[in-house]
Order: structure tokens, then sequence, then C-alpha cells
């Protein structure tokens, strides 16, 4: 005597299959590592007015000789990255969006922060860094409460 019954019937897909270009996007998205976003985000925030003063390449500096994420990395290493960080900012379009998106979302309050230091590194807040934050806030997708939060903070901190 057979008592079972077909309790889980084929049903046809609930959505639609996925879009390759969507999935292609995502993949190439998730080629950097957490470094090469790190980089990637305090260079753009460096470069948000198309100059680099001197304020800000000793901000960098000092952020990649106190930063976890950065300081176990040699010389040589560090111009590694930075030449792959490079080439994928000049190579893709949307290279700013993917680096925030690799990172761990833990993180992306921190690294946030520090693009807010390196932008006020030079006393002052031009409109195009002030876009290049709202930008990365939303691809990190940091509340707009906690953006100012840390805008505040920092803002106090580079005060005097």
């Amino acid at each position: 005597m057979n008592d079972f019954q077909i309790i889980f019937k084929p049903t046809e897909p609930a959505h639609a299959p996925p879009d390759i270009d969507l999935l292609a996007q995502e993949f190439q998205s998730n080629d950097w590592s957490i470094p090469e976003a790190f980089l990637c985000l305090i260079l753009s925030a460096a470069y948000a007015d198309h100059q680099l003063a001197e304020e800000e390449k000793q901000e960098i500096a000092a952020l990649i000789r106190r930063s976890r994420t950065m300081k176990r990395h040699t010389g040589t290493e560090l111009a590694e990255l930075n030449q792959a960080v490079v080439l994928k900012l000049r190579e893709r379009k949307d290279a700013v969006k993917e680096a925030c998106q690799a990172l761990p979302v833990d993180m992306r309050p921190s690294i946030f922060a520090h693009c807010v230091d390196i932008v006020l590194a030079d006393g002052q807040l031009l409109q195009l860094e002030a876009e290049f934050l709202n930008q990365i806030t939303a691809f990190l997708s940091i509340s707009a409460d906690v953006a100012q939060q840390i805008q505040r903070v920092v803002m106090i901190k580079n005060r005097y």
C-alpha cells in the first residue's frame, strides 16, 4: 500500500527570469576588494572638486597609515591598489557606485566619515564636493539623518 500523497505540485515561476544584463552588472561590481573600494572613495572625495589640495593629500596619507583596512599593505601593494582603482575609475562610468556597493554595510558610515573629512580638509565645502557627498550617501545606502550626524561631527572636529 502506498499512503504517500503528492503535496507539492510544480507551478509556474512567480517572477520573470532574471535580467542577464543586470546580473552581469552585479557580477562586475563584485570584483572590488574592500581596500580597492576604500581607496576609490577617499580618492574620489579628494578629487570631487577636480583638484587635489595639499591638505587632502596629507589627510589621505594619514588615513592610510592609521586605517586597519589600509595600513597592513606594503608600499608596493598600495601602489598596485592605486593603479587598479585608477584603471577602474577610468574604464567604468559607475565605478564609485560599484565601490560603494562592494563595502560591507557596517563599514559604510565609517567610509562616509572619512570622505567628509577629506572633502573638508582644505577648510571649504564646494558645490561639487557637496554633490559628491550626496551621491555617495545614496550609493552607500546611508540615511539622511546618519549622514547629517556624521557631517556635523566632522565639521566640529575640523573647526579648530
